[in-house]
């Protein structure tokens, strides 16, 4: 098929080339998102979406495209193979997860402690780079962080408490009271004793741990500064230890800014920090971080494209919301049943869209990407 490909010059150069991807995979998120009603969507479907993108990152940023081994195989069959593969594991992860943790039914509590999964596989796979795993075997480096991922988040998870759902009218000051949620009275009420019931009450637990994985991208974008300027700590378990508290305070001021003194509902605020990382993710992915790479200064790049990604998210957030709002219909798209809509298009089918078409279809048909050119 590689004779098939497209040889005209933008299909090598950005921004034509990215906005091709962007073309293909919102095509393809839409398309999906389309063949569901509101109750599919955010019951089994998630389920198994959610289960597929740990064993992706792990696959694509933690083992980049390396196992399973596709050597010797042309484009695109690789890339079937290893799409393929991680569908098959996010089956069985996701068959796993309902029928153990959640007596069969796929939850909004089992759904929470796969977006949990998500982040913590994020910080293993990026700031610890999977270390202590690093020195193995590519197979059990990536089994092992993937599994170590889930344990890790399900310990943290226990910390959650599904009694009640803050705000059911999703503003602050809320006209309605908290309403019970898994709690005697709630509608959930039959899984009380499977869901969580720590301190910290689930909106506030899922914003939070969203709000730290926001600043660790941010610290990618700006090339790990400013602890890139400390070799001591450019080093594992030092820099996966240390970002990670840095991410946590810094997800801990932005909370206490966006929930505390701006009075946002937690599960809303956590919908505006998936859009910002919808747009960086956007840029990082499918632009190859264009045009803030083509700056001369890093930094001024990098301020470059938080504006950016921003603006893309604040035009994802609307689009996003009116196409959802139109598919689901207004009795299904009410809060927080929009928020998990919204989340599950832009980050659970289409961040994952992206990472597989980038890293492991390599943008197909078009010609394989040609390395970036050196910042400025």
């Amino acid at each position: 098929m590689e004779g098939l490909e497209p040889t005209a010059s933008w299909t090598t150069t950005q921004p034509w080339r990215g906005l091709f991807g962007v073309a293909v995979t919102l095509g393809i998120a839409f398309t999906i998102t389309a063949a569901f009603d509101m109750q599919t969507y955010l019951g089994f479907f998630t389920s198994i979406l959610m289960s597929n993108v740990p064993i992706l990152l792990v696959l694509t940023m933690g083992l980049q495209g390396q196992y399973p081994s596709t050597e010797g195989l042309p484009r695109p069959w690789g890339a079937f193979l290893l799409t393929a593969f991680l569908m098959v594991v996010g089956f069985i992860i996701s068959f796993a997860l309902v029928n153990f943790l959640a007596a069969g039914a796929a939850t909004p509590f089992i759904h929470a402690q796969a977006i949990l999964t998500v982040i913590v596989t994020f910080f293993l796979v990026i700031a610890f780079g999977t270390w202590p795993f690093d020195k193995m075997s590519l197979a059990a480096r990536g089994f092992l962080t993937l599994i170590t991922a889930y344990i890790v988040a399900w310990l943290l998870f226990k910390l959650f408490n599904f009694s009640l759902l803050s705000n059911p009218d999703g503003i602050i000051p809320s006209a309605v009271g908290a309403v019970p949620f898994y709690a005697k009275g709630g509608p959930l009420e039959p899984f009380a004793a499977l869901a969580p019931m720590g301190p910290v009450p689930w909106e506030i637990g899922l914003e939070y741990a969203f709000s730290c994985l926001t600043f660790l991208f941010v610290f990618i974008v700006l090339g790990m500064w400013p602890f890139n300027k400390f070799p001591g700590i450019m080093k594992q378990p030092t820099l996966g230890i240390v970002l990670t508290i840095a991410c946590c305070v810094l997800g801990l001021i932005l909370h206490f800014i966006g929930v505390n003194a701006l009075k946002i509902v937690p599960l809303m605020f956590f919908l505006y920090c998936i859009c910002f990382l919808f747009g960086l993710l956007m840029l990082m992915t499918m632009f190859q971080m264009w045009p803030g790479r083509t700056v001369a200064n890093p930094l001024a790049g990098a301020v470059l494209t938080f504006i950016l990604a921003i603006i893309l998210g604040f035009i994802a957030y609307f689009v996003m919301r009116a196409f959802c709002a139109a598919h689901f219909g207004a009795e299904a798209f009410k809060h927080p049943a929009d928020v998990f809509a919204m989340g599950n298009l832009m980050l659970g089918i289409t961040f994952p869209i992206w990472a597989a078409y980038s890293d492991l279809w390599d943008f197909w048909p078009l010609p394989p990407t040609p390395p970036p050119p050196e910042q400025g």
